[in-house]
């Protein structure tokens, strides 16, 4: 394992800490992850990132939950530091590198916290039952569940992504404007997340949000097969369809909802979504 360390500036609400990066190369030496760990404690926390972005994101959580956890957030590959040698970005791939990093590092009793897009690769880890994972706790996802969206919706998503293949640069960060953002996101925030997604490899990326609605469509059925109750802290710019979450969890579920939040609560407003997270993980650590 080599060893790097990147000091990273972060919202009013967060302290600045230096965050050691550490790397393992995994499945036949193709692929290399870029993690950060922090902590000890009996449970794991496993924090996966959404679109775009990368481990820096969870800054906040390793360093409030390694009080009492053992807590590591990896860049994806593709994004971040972390690569791969391969040209498929599926959910299912994604789910690969997830599990053979908890093997690789020995991981036990592993809470998964995914956020956005990897809300999908978390469930696809989820189905497979592994011991070593205790619970899985969603951010910002699967809020649409049996939600048809109107045709011009539809029509607005699909030029939408004919754009983003074409100029993925300028596209990308137009959408978190229109989509990702609430009025109260603090400007940092909006500039960074901005920043990272015009930064993005543009074929990962564009291939990425792809392939996860495609995966996204089959998650009812999905969340019907699920062994573990689902736990989600959810924004409410865009509303939870509790209904739907209703009908397909069968192994029930479990919505925090943090107000006047854009999409990523973790960095806007830290110290709300923490306690709503150590919630999640004390109600798992009960069962």
């Amino acid at each position: 394992m080599a060893f790097a360390s990147l000091f990273f500036g972060v919202s009013e609400a967060q302290k600045p800490t230096i965050m050691i990066a550490k790397q393992i190369t995994l499945r036949n030496q193709q692929v290399e992850i870029n993690y950060f760990e922090q902590g000890q404690g009996d449970i794991t926390l496993l924090l996966l990132h959404g679109w775009c972005i990368d481990g820096t994101y969870w800054n906040n959580q390793l360093e409030y939950f390694s009080e009492s956890y053992k807590v590591y957030a990896i860049d994806l590959p593709g994004f971040g530091k972390s690569k791969a040698n391969r040209n498929c970005w599926t959910v299912e791939e994604y789910a690969l590198d997830v599990i053979a990093f908890i093997d690789a590092m020995s991981l036990r009793n592993v809470v998964i916290v995914g956020h956005s897009m990897a809300g999908e690769i978390m469930l696809e880890v989820a189905s497979t039952n592994n011991s070593k994972i205790v619970g899985i706790v969603g951010v910002d996802n699967f809020k649409s569940i049996d939600v048809v969206l109107p045709p011009e919706q539809m029509k607005q998503m699909t030029d939408f992504f004919q754009l983003l293949e074409t100029d993925f640069k300028n596209a990308a960060p137009l959408y978190a404007d229109l989509m990702l953002f609430h009025p109260t996101t603090p400007t940092d925030v909006k500039d960074r997340v901005k920043a990272d997604f015009a930064n993005s490899d543009p074929v990962i990326g564009f291939e990425t949000i792809i392939t996860q609605m495609q995966y996204s469509s089959t998650d009812a059925l999905r969340l019907e097969q699920l062994n573990y109750k689902l736990y989600l802290i959810n924004s409410d710019g865009i509303p939870t369809n509790e209904a739907g979450l209703k009908k397909h969890c069968k192994s029930s579920f479990q919505v925090e909802t943090i107000a006047a939040t854009g999409h990523y609560p973790m960095i806007e407003k830290p110290i709300a979504f923490n306690l709503l997270l150590e919630k999640a993980i004390r109600l798992i650590d009960l069962k």
